[in-house]
């Protein structure tokens, strides 16, 4: 079992930024951690082409208390995300729900960032936020200070960096258009939480390994994408096999039958991951899901090379 101090250790650099600052995250049940661990891969893809480390992103305290993951698919996307690094040795994880982290003196530091379905406009500051020393030097005022944190993300990824973005990180920041065209589409609903039929399109791309290459089933909850989603301008990786899945349910809007479950595409010099799975918790002890998010994370890293062009 994983203890508080052990996860306090992983947060040292969270909290040496900003030592007022609360780790939102719940701690899951032992069993669960176990499980986890035992499915995680005991290797990754590839060996880092040096040390990494890999910001694992959640929703900022002030937002967490209303967030409807609290309790459900962060904590143990959470775990999970952790468990990856740790078990693989393929990156450092740092979990954290600091906002400071996204400053450009502190992103920088960081070899990808997985947002964990990080929800609400977390890229707002609060006037609490923007009152403590890591912030101080970016001003007072709120609204000046997002704009920092937003240049800052997209100069990231786009000068380089890896972004990897887990369910509902993508429903995240509706006022931000420019996230979304970051991260290739928006979130416009879930038709679907049963299980469905899974496309594998690409069996030969390195970040399908997991499925070894064959179509298959999974519950979860499903979203369909909009603008700015298209495929020329993202490289689908799996979608909906609408012949096997339940289309009689309500909510669908899109008519070309076009459900994208995970892609990659490129911002500028950096790498974009974003995948519809990451719902229910029983996903986080899914072997093949595990394999998958771990490579995802070292596509982003730069360490697992794959082709993200558009088909």
């Amino acid at each position: 079992m994983m203890s508080r101090r052990s996860l306090w250790t992983g947060l040292c650099i969270a909290f040496a930024l900003a030592p007022s600052a609360v780790v939102a995250v719940e701690e899951i049940p032992a069993h669960r951690q176990k499980q986890i661990r035992d499915a995680a891969p005991e290797q990754a893809a590839v060996a880092a082409k040096e040390p990494r480390k890999v910001l694992i992103f959640n929703t900022p305290d002030h937002l967490y208390a209303k967030d409807p993951h609290k309790g459900y698919c962060i904590p143990y996307g959470s775990y999970a995300l952790q468990a990856l690094g740790e078990k693989t040795g393929a990156f450092r994880p740092v979990v954290s729900a600091d906002l400071a982290m996204i400053l450009p003196e502190n992103i920088a530091g960081f070899d990808a960032i997985v947002l964990n379905n990080t929800s609400g406009p977390w890229i707002v500051p609060t006037q609490t936020d923007v009152q403590r020393e890591a912030f101080r030097k970016h001003g007072a005022d709120p609204a000046a200070v997002e704009q920092v944190l937003r240049k800052s993300l997209l100069d990231y990824v786009g000068g380089g960096g890896g972004i990897v973005a887990i369910h509902f990180a993508i429903g995240a920041n509706r006022q931000w258009p420019e996230f979304h065209e970051m991260l290739g589409a928006t979130f416009t609903g879930h038709p679907w939480n049963e299980e469905v039929g899974v496309v594998v399109e690409e069996p030969d791309h390195p970040l399908l390994a997991a499925f070894a290459g064959k179509d298959f089933r999974l519950a979860d909850e499903i979203y369909q994408f909009g603008e700015p989603y298209s495929r020329q301008k993202v490289r689908v990786l799996l979608s909906l096999d609408t012949s096997t899945t339940n289309m009689g349910v309500k909510w669908i809007r899109r008519e070309d039958n076009d459900f994208a479950l995970a892609w990659v595409k490129s911002y500028g010099k950096g790498r974009v991951f974003n995948t519809s799975f990451g719902h229910r918790t029983e996903l986080f002890w899914h072997a093949p899901l595990l394999r998958f998010y771990l490579d995802a994370i070292q596509f982003a890293t730069g360490d697992l090379e794959a082709e993200a062009a558009p088909k």
